[in-house]
């Protein structure tokens, strides 16, 4: 349970005015969600894009909240604003009170902060870190990949007043994204795992999103560290500007942690940290190697010997939608659709070349998202990076993975088109053999993953899909 604040902390950290002020009690929870049981909480009304948190105060107040905070743009009736035992607070941005509220909350944690951001694989470290640490230690990580000002302000309220540590996930669309999260977070040990093409509507290229990412840095405390990637010469720049302690992992000479071999097995793979220590994964992938090495490099700051770590390593499932391995009647699917960009589809197309057992290998790919006035030019080249892999056939869906199919087709000569995912699911029965490998790869906006059922239907051969 979160340590309780009152009124008055609540009230002073978002700087708000009482709109009415009741009783004294204490608050225990806080969240945005009136359907969400609240006893004796704090209910932040937020106005998002299609709903507005100022229609269900009296839901939220039904649920258990006993003081609200509100913006002042919005007219709350007497009766509503009664209904509220302690009170209603009025602030200017109901969203940046809360992460102002956030940011008190964190200073009065005794938890050490992991903040974590990158291109790719921000919740397959937090993941994997979450598993090492809490083998000894107590702590919370935000839920599936919560890492915007909504979720990261959730994050560190959901911090227990007993936890050792808190793992929070920062994302960012936008310069001046990360600096402002990373002013709540305050984190102990900052992470940044890869740099990347990714969002590019708002960061126009590799520079801006390194210096963006590693504005991180700028708010670790005296005691603090990053724990960074060596393999990006753009974040080697960036990183001139924020002289703090780190520690260095990938594949460059340069590295403390170095990734010195990798071999896929048949349970997953393994992999060699500086030509000395082998680990065992039952996650496929280089990429994910590389994850388990900053995983491994934060955990021993908080006193996990690297035999623990890669002990705990070994024991690692997938994370839902990121080559996650399912068996979907005679198909060995692999599905990788929670989100892509150039480096993770590439990275999933190289992880779909390590099955040679499989009948045919067969990569369905969809749309990646947000790469703004270079998606074409990024398409066409993970098309081709695709077709070197050797793969059977690839499947594009959408009109810019049927870009990425028609230019993997020029080096395997064997691919095909669909418009909408729809179309895919009644005509990918006609393609697709017993035995396949089949690989979903786009980004979420794409929904390739309601490709699974019709599929294990087509598939089933009488057998159940799961």
């Amino acid at each position: 349970m979160m340590r309780a604040l009152t009124a008055t902390e609540v009230r002073q950290a978002v700087r708000g005015r009482w709109l009415l002020r009741q009783e004294v009690l204490p608050i225990r929870t806080v969240g945005i969600d009136s359907r969400a049981r609240m006893d004796s909480g704090l209910f932040v009304a937020i106005c998002g894009d299609n709903f507005d948190g100022h229609d269900f105060l009296e839901a939220a107040a039904a649920q258990g909240a006993v003081v609200a905070i509100v913006d002042e743009h919005h007219e709350i009736p007497q009766a509503v604003a009664e209904a509220f035992p302690v009170g209603v607070i009025v602030v200017e941005d109901t969203r940046l009170a809360l992460l102002e509220l956030a940011g008190f909350y964190r200073s009065v944690l005794a938890a050490r902060v992991v903040a974590i951001t990158g291109s790719n694989g921000k919740t397959t470290v937090k993941e994997m870190l979450h598993h090492i640490l809490s083998k000894r230690l107590a702590g919370t990580a935000n839920l599936r990949n919560n890492n915007n000002l909504i979720g990261v302000s959730l994050t560190l309220m959901g911090a227990n007043a007993g936890d050792d540590y808190v793992i929070t996930e920062v994302g960012t669309n936008a310069t001046g994204e990360i600096a402002q999260l990373s002013r709540a977070i305050k984190p102990d040990i900052a992470v940044i795992t890869s740099i990347s093409e990714a969002h590019l509507d708002g960061l126009p290229g590799l520079r801006e999103i390194a210096f963006e990412k590693a504005a991180i840095l700028g708010w670790v405390g005296e005691r603090g560290m990053g724990v960074v990637t060596a393999d990006s010469e753009d974040l080697d720049w960036a990183l001139k500007s924020y002289p703090r302690p780190m520690i260095h992992f990938g594949e460059s000479d340069s590295a403390q942690l170095r990734l010195t071999a990798y071999e896929p097995t048949d349970t997953g793979s393994r992999f060699q940290i500086n030509n000395r220590d082998w680990v065992t994964l039952a996650v496929r992938g280089k990429h994910n190697a590389l994850n388990a090495m900053a995983a491994i490099a934060i955990a021993a700051r908080f006193g996990f010997t690297q035999d623990d770590a890669a002990a705990a390593m070994a024991e690692f499932q997938p994370v839902a939608m990121r080559l996650e391995e399912r068996t979907c009647g005679t198909l060995d699917m692999i599905v990788d659709c929670y989100n892509a960009n150039p480096a993770s589809t590439i990275a999933a197309g190289e992880v779909l070349s390590e099955r040679p057992c499989a009948t045919r290998r067969v990569m369905i790919v969809g749309d990646m998202l947000e790469l703004g006035e270079r998606a074409d030019e990024l398409h066409i080249s993970v098309g081709k990076a695709l077709g070197a892999l050797g793969l059977d056939l690839v499947i594009g869906i959408g009109a810019l993975g049927k870009l990425i199919a028609k230019n993997a087709g020029a080096r395997t000569g064997s691919t095909v088109e669909f418009d909408t995912v729809a179309q895919a699911a009644n005509g990918l029965d006609e393609l697709l053999q017993p035995g396949d490998a089949v690989l979903l790869k786009a980004s979420r906006g794409m929904a390739l993953e309601t490709l699974i059922e019709p599929l294990g239907t087509q598939f089933s051969n009488g057998a159940d899909a799961t």
